[in-house]
């Protein structure tokens, strides 16, 4: 302790404008409490800490603070925060394809290839950061989603509990990777049904770290056509049932956690398909994502995540041997391709300068006046690798793969974000990518 150094108490915490979330949840999130001693060269430091702490719950569009003085060296302080939209009801569209490159190129930005519904979710629930709903999808693709998520079941706010049911079908499905590119098998008679019903158990003892247990019953089946046409999809099987067992540690220490520009953020996961009384499959993967994030200067940030999978027995049926090409998991410039394969790794560095950061305030719809926007420009390079034991006519397995390119983040609230990029590859392919995942 310095000798001399002036320290002020904290009498008691309060908030306004939180007029649905419990006190006590944000309070869970915060690094103060009432009757802290703060020493007082250090307390705006740590009053707007937390302000960001506050706002990565994702539970409100604006978070200050005040202080107000009690006695000279007592305080006590308000936070101020503007809470979201909790009832999210949205009409679901949604395209079948991979992104909306592939999409719009390779199947001719054809209507027919895309999901209609509608989607329901309602965030922070009983005012508990509880979030219920799920989905009723029509079109392409047929399926239907319900989830329930408490994080906190105990007094202590550290047991988490979670439930989740998905059925799904369509007329269409990939049976073969061929040449990189996937090839469909399309049906009247639905060639595929799937179900998933899972529970889950979350443990968060401090702030930054989470580990999660999900226990899962899976069940696929497919048509006698498919089957003919591919027996090696599903394993020489034309349905199989088998229970997945998954732990995952989830660890967060960054700024701001829906866009971060400073800290670390490492997602780790052990998964057991197949746990002996079935038979149908058997299957282990560890998988990682680990990001660093700083800001070299001012608005300027580097931004360096790495994705990588390690599966075991490699050979494994085509539907379980998916690589890279599907969701976020792909090289930026090879985003027309599907690389199959069990073990795999990419590296993505990006330089990102921001060039908009505003609460954007509108009156058309009350219930959302205030809409937190960013925008960033930035520029990127990533590496990529994907070994297959039998690659077959795939000319991109056991390779290294580079992609490079500069594009726009655009962040909307907590909800939206569009990253429009324009990359190349090492067949000097260049093109125009739009995505909506994290990188």
């Amino acid at each position: 302790m310095i000798k001399n150094e002036k320290w002020v108490h904290i009498r008691q915490i309060t908030f306004t404008g939180n007029t649905i979330t419990k006190q006590h949840i944000v309070l869970r999130d915060m690094s103060i409490k009432n009757g802290d001693s703060i020493p007082v060269a250090d307390l705006d430091y740590e009053l707007e800490y937390n302000r960001k702490r506050i706002l990565n719950l994702q539970l409100f569009a604006t978070a200050s603070y005040s202080k107000i003085i009690i006695h000279p060296d007592t305080i006590d302080v308000e936070y101020k925060v503007t809470e979201l939209v909790y009832w999210l009801a949205k009409p679901l569209f949604s395209l079948a394809d991979r992104n909306v490159n592939v999409w719009w190129k390779e199947q001719h930005h054809r209507l027919n290839r895309t999901n209609i519904g509608l989607e329901f979710t309602r965030i922070n629930f009983r005012g508990r950061n509880e979030k219920i709903g799920g989905n009723i999808q029509g079109g392409y693709n047929k399926n239907f989603e319900f989830f329930y998520q408490i994080p906190y079941v105990d007094k202590g706010l550290k047991h988490g509990m979670g439930a989740y049911l998905s059925y799904g079908t369509g007329r269409e499905i990939s049976y073969v990777t061929d040449s990189n590119k996937l090839r469909f098998f399309r049906s009247e008679h639905y060639p595929y049904q799937r179900f998933q019903a899972k529970l889950a158990y979350t443990y968060r003892n401090a702030y930054a770290a989470i580990h999660e247990l999900n226990l899962s019953y899976n069940f696929l089946n497919i048509s006698r056509q498919l089957y003919e046409l591919s027996p090696t999809f599903i394993g020489n099987k034309r349905r199989i049932n088998y229970f997945e067992l998954n732990y995952i540690f989830k660890y967060n220490n960054t700024d701001f956690r829906f866009y971060p520009v400073n800290g670390i953020e490492v997602r780790a996961m052990a998964t057991k398909r197949g746990l002996g009384v079935d038979k149908d499959i058997n299957q282990f993967l560890l998988y990682t994502e680990s990001s660093y994030y700083r800001t070299i200067y001012h608005n300027l940030s580097l931004s360096l995540v790495f994705r990588g999978r390690l599966s075991f027995p490699q050979s494994q049926p085509y539907y379980f041997n998916r690589a890279l090409g599907f969701k976020n998991e792909y090289v930026r410039g090879y985003e027309y391709y599907v690389i199959d394969g069990s073990h795999y790794a990419i590296l993505r560095s990006n330089i990102r300068l921001k060039i908009m950061d505003k609460i954007w305030t509108q009156h058309l719809i009350r219930i959302s006046e205030h809409v937190p926007l960013k925008v960033y420009c930035k520029i990127f390079d990533d590496v990529g690798y994907v070994h297959n034991e039998h690659p077959l006519n795939s000319f991109l397995n056991n390779k290294v793969l580079n992609g490079y390119g500069a594009g726009i983040d655009i962040l909307v609230s907590y909800y939206a974000k569009l990253r429009i990029e324009y990359s190349f590859n090492h067949f000097n392919q260049n093109g125009l990518f739009l995505h909506t995942t994290k990188e």
